[in-house]
């Protein structure tokens, strides 16, 4: 056999010049993606680690590892990251035990992004940081959502980020980070067999005997050059064999090689590394010198590394000891005897502090079916479902599926999992087990998770058929909850449909129901389904049982809140919309609804838009977009897109506004929803206003009349959506006015029979315009007056301005400019402030034609600063430190730093007290 010494890194020398100019980027201020991705074996960790010992070594870094048998420790992955973050052990996961995180903590992507992004964000104060995660298709769900919140926000960090898997494209990743992966910024390098030469140059490097190239020829044909299985051929058999054998010999499995390693060690450390691979990747030391019965583990360490069978973890308290490789790991766990596994699992688990580990262990020492076992996880699932702990929940559930012997308590065990998974978020491993779904013999509850599977994908007919069906099959054994909560998906299902008398019957009838034990939709349908067929008042009343405040701790205090804050909104009552809407979100993302957490913060960023608060607005918004994406949540995408694109159109960034609006667009179309599709072509008509292009208005917002639309109670509310008065006016400033007449006569009578005042001030306005096109002065200046009379009885910020310029523009044209700079300069200033800059300048070009000077005021908005940096200034202006800041718009220190330092070189000043001088706090 050859010998075993140190082999040199071999080839590879194109991706590591690539990955050093990934990383010259990233030092720069520019953090960068590398995704490496190739078969077991084929090299991907030696090539990160010669990267890390060569072209990274004066950086800072992070190294973390996915595991199979860890998939379900809800953020597993990235507490080793944490850990590795000076002052942050047990930050993320305050419950943690000795040897891993728990699970059973109701924590959020989310708020777990935001930690690490805060920590990361000191991490790399001095140098650049290369966060390295292997085998990343092998971890937990909760930590890849975490890990996708945390890349998108790196803007101007000095970060590297390096993931190793073994198919980009495999499922088990989700989508968010998928889109990420294939983003034309990431560097993708699929690694591929080693070249003839490198074989050479490993051949002659383990010596003492060379092969010829003849026979290294075959050698690379034989292991498609799979540096792993190479090494493995040329260290197990003579040169003679390898050379004239006419068929070559299958290397022994390197199971079999790593058996032989370890049977040469003596007993502590042998029971050492066998202790470990129970424990995972990395362990504390002394944890897993107790589960191996190692009187002394620093001695067992020391020989286990000399056997290069362990390695010293990163120095922490306690002392950690690590795999160098997953394979040599998996080697040694599947190697075990399985009398032995299971006994040390069960050691483990009476060491665990941590519940669900503890669980987890006695699962893996698990040899059959054990009804008492699949009890307690059972009724775990149910103790973390009810804090909201999805993960943690769906994990138990499906652990208590497989321990259950009895067919039908299987599947029903396996039902709830795959629930679970989808109020987790974590569609892309709920829809891997739909083929196992539908090979259950079918009933109520089978019907109720395929239709709620297919809804959260967005298959809106499919999920109408699964959901009818489930009340259709449904017998004396079904639950009522499975009724329930399927009636709580067919209203979310008419609601995004606009079918308001439907939505109104299932929410009748899910409440008819006996309550659940979960937060549920069927209050806040009923409420929208109410309001949308024009029974406001009721609606309110369907929720008054909610107070204005205080803790949402129980689904009676939290259920309707997100559907009272929508109806304040819908009826121009603002503070009030913004103030449930945000409670909403904050709530459920604590542990209720994620799906209507994230219709919270859509609709709270059109509340914000129309209050006039557009830095709030396109901040909520692109974090409503962000964790959409990151979670797979198909059926809120389009109106999170549309409402982001509002803002952003007002402010004349065309190209974000209208990347957003066809976004929303694509996932309306994908819906086959109008509701959505009203949403899309009102952001983009919101465009073309702002651009002056009457005609493309009037070409996207015209089959929204068509007679064959079947639903029409969503888009014909007044308050929803605000396509009605932007096509009034196109027609209008087109000069085809008796259409004009025809689109706003409706939505104007609708609007007074409501009562809702800026429905009504935005119908004042279009009948102004138009009563002025049509020569009748009188008319068209008591519509404008009538307007801002609407204004002052609702929250008015944004229609305010817009009633303001196109009053001041009338009486201009009348001849009365003294008149009309009034009206024109209360418009000016909230453009201003606003930085509404198309209509700015239209307001400015009207206030010269009625021969006033416009000058802007030295304290003003700079018209040089990008968004961003206005929006971090202005938080700067108001006092909050740069962490605050960060932790506000969820964004890196680092990056924070970035744009004030852009904003102060820009505005000619060297601190914050200069920002104040230049932006007055209520900029």
């Amino acid at each position: 056999m050859r010998q075993t010494s140190e082999v040199p890194f071999l080839g590879r020398h194109e991706e590591m010049a690539r990955m050093s100019g990934w990383l010259d980027m990233a030092a720069g201020g520019e953090p960068r993606l590398v995704v490496i991705d190739g078969t077991a074996g084929i090299g991907k960790t030696s090539l990160i680690r010669r990267f890390l010992a060569g072209p990274a070594r004066d950086c800072r870094v992070l190294t973390a590892s996915g595991e199979e048998l860890e998939r379900e420790l809800a953020y597993g992955l990235i507490t080793q990251l944490m850990r590795q973050l000076p002052g942050t052990t047990g930050a993320v996961l305050p419950d943690a035990a000795d040897g891993a995180s728990s699970g059973t903590a109701a924590h959020d992507p989310v708020a777990v992004g935001a930690v690490f992004l805060d920590a990361l964000g000191r991490f790399q104060d001095q140098k650049p940081v290369v966060m390295v995660i292997d085998d990343i298709h092998w971890a937990d769900t909760p930590s890849l959502h975490a890990l996708t919140f945390v890349l998108r926000r790196l803007r101007v960090d000095r970060v590297l980020t390096v993931l190793a898997i073994r198919d980009s494209a495999d499922p088990r990743v989700p989508q968010g980070l998928h889109r990420l992966v294939q983003d034309d910024s990431t560097l993708r390098l699929t690694l591929q067999g080693l070249g003839l030469p490198e074989l050479m140059a490993l051949n002659a490097a383990l010596g003492p005997v060379s092969l010829p190239r003849r026979a290294m020829v075959r050698l690379r044909d034989h292991t498609l050059g799979i540096p792993l299985h190479v090494k493995a051929l040329l260290q197990q058999f003579p040169a003679d064999v390898l050379g004239h054998r006419a068929v070559l010999p299958a290397p022994r499995r390197y199971e079999h090689i790593i058996a032989e390693r370890l049977a040469a060690c003596e007993t502590g450390s042998r029971r050492l590394v066998q202790a470990a691979s129970v424990l995972g990747m990395s362990s504390p030391l002394h944890l897993a010198a107790e589960v191996g019965a190692v009187p002394e583990p620093l001695t067992a360490l020391t020989r286990a590394m000399a056997c290069e069978l362990l390695e010293e973890g990163p120095t922490v308290t306690p002392p950690q000891v690590s795999f160098p490789h997953p394979l040599l790991r998996a080697a040694v766990y599947r190697g075990l005897e399985p009398s032995e596994r299971s006994r040390l699992h069960r050691v483990a688990a009476d060491l665990m502090v941590d519940p669900w580990l503890a669980l987890q262990h006695r699962v893996n020492a698990a040899i059959g079916p054990d009804r008492q076992l699949a009890q307690e996880l059972a009724l775990f699932a149910s103790q973390q479902s009810a804090n909201g702990a999805w993960s943690a929940a769906a994990s138990a559930s499906m652990a208590a599926a497989r321990l259950s012997a009895e067919p039908g308590t299987q599947a029903r065990r396996l039902l709830q999992g795959v629930e679970y998974l989808l109020l987790a978020g974590d569609v892309s491993q709920a829809a891997e087990l739909e083929p196992t779904i539908r090979g259950m013999v079918p009933d109520a509850e089978q019907h109720y998770v395929l239709g709620h599977l297919a809804l959260t994908a967005g298959r809106l007919d499919e999920a109408r058929r699964e959901l009818a069906a489930c009340w259709d099959t449904c017998d004396a054994t079904t639950g009522t909850e499975t009724l329930r909560k399927a009636a709580e998906q067919m209203a979310w299902l008419c609601l995004i449909q606009g079918d308001a008398p439907r939505i109104i019957h299932w929410g009748e009838r899910g409440l008819a129901l006996p309550p659940g034990e979960r937060s549920s939709f069927l209050r806040d349908s009923l409420a929208i389904g109410l309001a949308i067929s024009g029974d406001y008042e009721q609606g309110m009343r369907s929720v008054a049982h909610l107070s204005d405040t205080g803790r949402r701790d129980t689904p009676e205090k939290l259920d309707g809140l997100l559907a009272r804050g929508m109806l304040h909104l819908w009826n121009g009552q603002l503070r009030e919309a913004r103030r449930d809407l945000k409670d909403a979100f904050d709530s459920h993302r604590r542990g209720g609804l994620p799906y209507a957490a994230l219709v919270a913060l859509g609709f709270l960023t059109d509340a914000a838009y129309r209050a006039g608060q557009w830095d709030e607005a396109i901040a909520h918004g692109t974090h409503a977009v962000s964790l959409a994406e990151d979670t797979d949540q198909t059926s809120i995408l389009a109106v999170v897109h549309a409402v982001t694109a509002y803002p952003l159109a007002g402010r004349g960034d065309f190209r974000a506004a209208e990347a957003h609006a066809a976004s929303a667009a694509e996932y309306a179309q994908m819906l086959g929803d109008v509701n959505d599709s009203a949403f899309a072509a009102t952001a983009l008509a919101l465009v073309h206003r702002a651009r002056g292009d009457q005609e493309k208005v009037i070409e996207q917002l015209s089959p929204f009349l068509s007679p064959e639309i079947v639903h029409r109670y969503g888009i014909e509310e007044p308050g929803l959506v605000a396509w009605r008065p932007l096509l009034a006016e196109a027609l209008t400033r087109t000069g085809r006015t008796e259409e004009a007449q025809a689109v706003l006569t409706p939505y104007e009578r609708r609007a007074a029979e409501r009562g809702r005042p800026l429905e009504q001030a935005a119908a004042a306005r279009c009948r102004g315009l138009l009563e002025e096109a049509l020569g009748h002065a009188e008319a068209a200046d008591l519509a404008f007056l009538n307007g801002l009379r609407h204004c002052v009885q609702g929250d008015g910020c944004w229609e305010e301005a817009l009633l303001h310029l196109a009053y001041g523009t009338f009486l201009r044209r009348s001849g009365r400019r003294r008149n009309a700079a009034s009206e024109l300069e209360g418009a000016q200033r909230i453009f201003r402030r606003l930085q509404a800059t198309v209509y700015l300048e239209r307001c400015d070009r009207e206030l010269t034609a009625c021969g006033r000077v416009t000058v802007r005021p030295r304290t003003t908005w700079h018209p040089v600063l990008t968004a961003q940096e206005l929006t971090v200034a202005r938080l700067a202006v108001q006092g909050m430190t740069n962490q605050q800041i960060a932790r506000e718009l969820v964004l890196s220190v680092k990056t924070i730093e970035y744009h004030l330092s852009n904003s102060y070189s820009k505005l000619g000043i060297t601190s914050r007290m200069g920002l104040i001088d230049k932006l007055p706090r209520d900029v």
